[in-house]
């Protein structure tokens, strides 16, 4: 007998244990990102070497140097600590921003997808005796903060030869001996005859599925010329740049309400960090600049001051062969001169300083080009742990499952949750239409008791275009709030900021407890708003919505939270059905007797209202 039961208790548990409930999903549609769109260029005229490209300025570098690189997705999030800041990502999505082949009956289907091909280069004007000398390199990543490519996929390099026949020169595949999170190199020589040819041109192209951003692989730092041999990698370039752009400023926050942010700005400011990175074996000093412009509005009246906030603030100790480094900046910028505006936006700059361009013998390579980084900042009436750009989706896997996300407030006064900002991004399958979402209160470091609830639209948008909703109602919240939603029948995908991680602040409620997110990486792109607003300040006062009924649909066992009295089931034709009641603290496990597939009522009365809502049975 007791075995029996404790083979019930295994089998109950498998479900839990062994599948996640949050998950990742990859976005279709991902045109706009911290660059601009790429484009196809017009006919460029052939080049002189040398080819240099890191993907810092595609505006301005970029264009000018690639005929093709209108498939591969220009941005400074995907990879994980880059050479430099900027890496060209080949994501399996074509230059509209979705799947090449986004029929769900060719989802297993795979082919070449993304391609980076470069303009066309004189390669007769390398002399007879310099031809053996003529390499190509790069550095790539697979994985990074995309999806891992599978064992058959790959990353292939080609030469264009005097024939205009496309020819493999080199194919990388993800190695068990090298890690997703890691950047390695790779060197081609050129120096067959075939190659020098005035439309000589090299490309990338990956192979995987096509049915959406599965396979990922990143490429930087691009560099062809003359005058090299095979180890000048282990010399390395005389490049000191970031690889890192800045952090939060509010602490963990990218954007907080301004009034918060007020009552204490010395706390409330954070010193960010940047990743810097030199490319050379030899040790060098450098340092960096500080400044910031705030954009700060009045009765809708901009006004723009710029500050220099720190001026050659150095790096200590110098930087080493080949380090990779993390910097605080070293002072905070002062931000009272603006406390009676109604909100402000900050960009903040750091621009390294290293004489890299002087000297160098990579003449006419610009290395200052790649030093300045900036990130934006707000602060105007919401909360943003996220930088704005979705790399990925996330969801729940199970319908009547709920997800939480913690918001530790920047002031000691409570305020007011009025409605949220957040980014539906378009994904493969079916999406739901509305979310009921919810604002909760903290309970011993976990959400507590509903304070909010509101079906909220489903609107899927593209560019990480955030929308805004207003509550019907409002909730006063203080110190620790929570805001999230449960999944109904479909899918609901919110944006999923891979580069900044506040998992930790991610909780999930599968059985009636919440436990901590465990499954995905990143932020949730979902921001609290406040405000005047109508708050809920008693039980009579709530909506119908207060009593929770979780999960639905169900396999007839169910928790229903909140108060409610002479509770009765419905079947479809309106009889009343059989059911076993367990109290757990405030809420009911309900247990019907002879559970069947199909759509049933609930009935009771909370507070001497009568309500009723709808439960799904199924299989």
């Amino acid at each position: 007998m007791y075995g029996k039961q404790i083979i019930l208790l295994f089998l109950w548990l498998i479900p839990l244990v062994g599948f996640s409930q949050l998950k990742r999903y990859p976005i279709q549609q991902n045109i706009g990102s911290n660059s601009q769109p790429s484009f196809k260029t017009k006919t460029l005229e052939p080049m002189s070497l040398p080819f240099w490209d890191d993907f810092s300025s595609p505006s301005v570098i970029s264009d000018t140097l690639w005929e093709n690189k209108i498939t591969v997705w220009i941005n400074n999030s995907m990879a994980i600590n880059p050479p430099t800041i900027g890496v060209a990502t080949f994501d399996g999505l074509n230059e509209n921003g979705i799947a090449y082949r986004p029929n769900p009956d060719q989802t297993l289907d795979v082919g070449f997808t993304d391609s980076l091909e470069s303009r066309k280069i004189k390669m007769t004007e390398v002399s007879l005796f310099q031809r053996n000398t003529v390499f190509l390199s790069f550095f790539y990543q697979w994985g990074g903060n995309g999806e891992i490519p599978d064992a058959n996929d790959y990353l292939r390099v080609e030469f264009l030869n005097n024939t205009g026949i496309w020819e493999p020169m080199l194919t990388l595949q993800s190695d068990e001996g090298q890690l997703p999170d890691q950047f390695y190199s790779a060197s081609i020589r050129i120096n067959q005859e075939r190659f020098f040819h005035d439309d000589f041109q090299f490309r990338f192209r990956s192979f995987g599925r096509q049915s959406g951003r599965f396979d990922t692989w990143h490429v930087d730092y691009v560099y062809l010329n003359k005058g090299r041999s095979e180890n000048d990698l282990t010399i390395g370039f005389p490049d000191r740049a970031p690889h890192k752009l800045l952090g939060p400023l509010f602490n963990s926050y990218y954007a907080v309400p301004k009034k918060h942010f007020f009552t204490d700005p010395e706390e409330n400011t954070g010193l960010p960090e940047f990743g810097v990175t030199n490319l050379s074996s030899i040790p060098q000093p450098s340092n960096y600049n500080l400044d910031a412009t705030v954009f700060s509005f009045l009765n809708e009246v901009e006004t723009e001051q710029f500050f220099q906030a720190a001026t050659f603030f150095p790096v200590l100790p110098s930087m080493q062969a080949f380090e990779k480094r993390i910097i605080p900046v070293g002072v905070k910028p002062d931000l009272s001169p603006f406390a009676a505006n109604d909100s402000l936006h900050i960009t903040v700059r750091t621009t390294y300083v290293t004489g890299d361009s002087v000297n160098t013998g990579f003449e006419p390579i610009n290395f200052y080009a790649n030093d300045t980084i900036q990130q934006s900042y707000k602060l105007s009436n919401y909360y943003a742990y996220d930088d704005g750009v979705a790399e990925y989706a996330v969801g729940l896997t199970q319908p009547g499952n709920l997800v939480a996300y913690r918001f530790v407030m920047q002031t000691p006064i409570a305020d007011t949750v009025i409605g949220l900002h957040v980014y539906y991004p378009i994904t493969t399958g079916v999406s739901a239409s509305n979310a009921t979402f919810y604002v909760w209160n903290n309970l011993q470091g976990k959400p507590g008791q509903i304070l909010l609830e509101e079906l909220v639209p489903v609107q899927p948008r593209t560019n990480n275009e955030f929308v805004q909703r207003n509550f019907t109602q409002s909730a006063i919240v203080k110190d620790t709030f929570y805001i999230g939603w449960r999944q109904p029948t479909s899918r609901v995908a919110v944006g999923l900021d891979a580069s900044q991680n506040t998992g930790d602040q991610i909780f999930v409620n599968i059985t009636g407890s919440w436990v901590p997110n465990t499954d995905v990486t990143g932020s949730l792109m979902v921001r609290p708003r406040f405000g005047k607003g109508n708050p809920i300040t008693s039980t009579e006062g709530r909506m119908k919505g207060h009593v929770s009924i979780y999960p639905n649909p169900n396999r007839g066992e169910f928790f229903i939270e909140g108060d409610v009295e002479r509770l009765e089931i419905l079947n479809s034709g309106g009889q009343p059905i059989t059911f076993e009641t367990e109290s757990l603290n405030n809420r009911k496990r309900i247990r019907i007797s002879y559970p069947n597939p199909g759509l049933y009522l609930v009935r009771y009365f909370s507070n001497t209202i009568p309500q009723t809502q709808k439960l799904i049975i199924h299989d």
